[in-house]
């Protein structure tokens, strides 16, 4: 492909159910016409919702925008577990629920999951232990001590009436979270805390990186959209950034290209967005241990 017809910046995907993230970013590299394309934050199969989707040289920012809050919508449901965590398992764990939890018990077992928590990812998920992945050893059969993880949970809530329905109890919630968070863990530990096993029913992502699903097209669309139409979703890197820009002079930008250290500019937390005569060249970062700026993502030194 001619590199002038290269696309830059981000594309956002609303997935549907059954269908992976690795085929989200199949079918766009198809629609898009270009191979280097990647995704910021998996989707399971069974959820649907906002995927972020990189293009070109954006793919480059991939590590930062997962780090970016994610929100999500579900299901909760009080009575039973599986081993997923989800209804992909097998259910492992069953209670009848003869008197239902009141809405108090179950409110004050989620305003316990809020702020800085700590996590046991499922069996079922990608955490490598030992170089392989917990569902590798999950489908051998094997049990293996899962690390715990941070997470941060920066607002968790109840948005339904909890419902009672078959001896079990399920309600609707809503989740903003930061990377790295399980929301299938998430509702087995409002289980746990109420004391009975508990499983998400249904999940959908309703904000990745910051950006919503108002902002996202359906797959569906990649094929019937052309080219030009597909541009006018591409929400450029300029867009996705929020860094201070710092407009270079000639020996300054000199010094960049080449891949500089500098220490002459004033120290700051915030990265650099760096521009000269008007584009984005490359962002800069600053190091406190040596008290420099050094390069942290380039776009292009010409």
């Amino acid at each position: 492909m001619n590199p002038s017809n290269i696309i830059d910046g981000i594309i956002v995907i609303d997935k549907p159910r059954g269908v992976t993230s690795f085929d989200v970013v199949a079918k766009v590299r198809r629609a898009i016409g270009q191979r280097r394309v990647g995704h910021a934050g998996t989707l399971d199969p069974n959820v649907d919702g906002v995927l972020v989707v990189a293009l070109g040289k954006a793919t480059k920012l991939i590590d930062e925008l997962q780090t970016r809050p994610k929100r999500y919508i579900g299901e909760i449901t009080l009575g039973f577990a599986t081993e997923s965590e989800d209804l992909d398992g097998e259910v492992v764990e069953e209670t009848t629920i003869t008197t239902p939890f009141s809405n108090r018990v179950i409110d004050e077992a989620i305003a316990e999951l809020q702020g800085h928590i700590k996590q046991t990812p499922p069996m079922f998920s990608a955490v490598k232990v030992n170089g392989k992945r917990l569902y590798e050893y999950a489908r051998a059969g094997e049990i293996v001590d899962r690390p715990i993880r941070d997470a941060i949970i920066y607002n968790f809530k109840r948005t339904s009436d909890v419902t009672y329905v078959d001896q079990r109890q399920l309600f609707n919630f809503e989740a903003t979270v930061s990377k790295g968070t399980y929301i299938r863990t998430l509702a087995v530990d409002v289980g746990k805390k109420i004391g009975v096993p508990a499983t998400m029913t249904s999940l959908t992502r309703t904000m990745g990186s910051g950006i919503t699903q108002e902002d996202a097209i359906t797959l569906e669309s990649l094929k019937t959209l052309s080219r030009e139409e597909l541009l006018q979703h591409i929400i450029s890197i300029q867009d996705i950034l929020t860094w201070p820009i710092k407009s270079l002079s000639d020996d300054e930008w000199f010094a960049v290209k080449n891949g500089q250290k500098i220490s002459q500019w004033e120290p700051s937390n915030d990265y650099l967005q760096l521009v000269y005569h008007g584009e984005l060249k490359a962002v800069y970062a600053y190091d406190r241990e040596q008290n420099v700026w050094r390069s942290r993502y380039v776009f292009t030194n010409e």
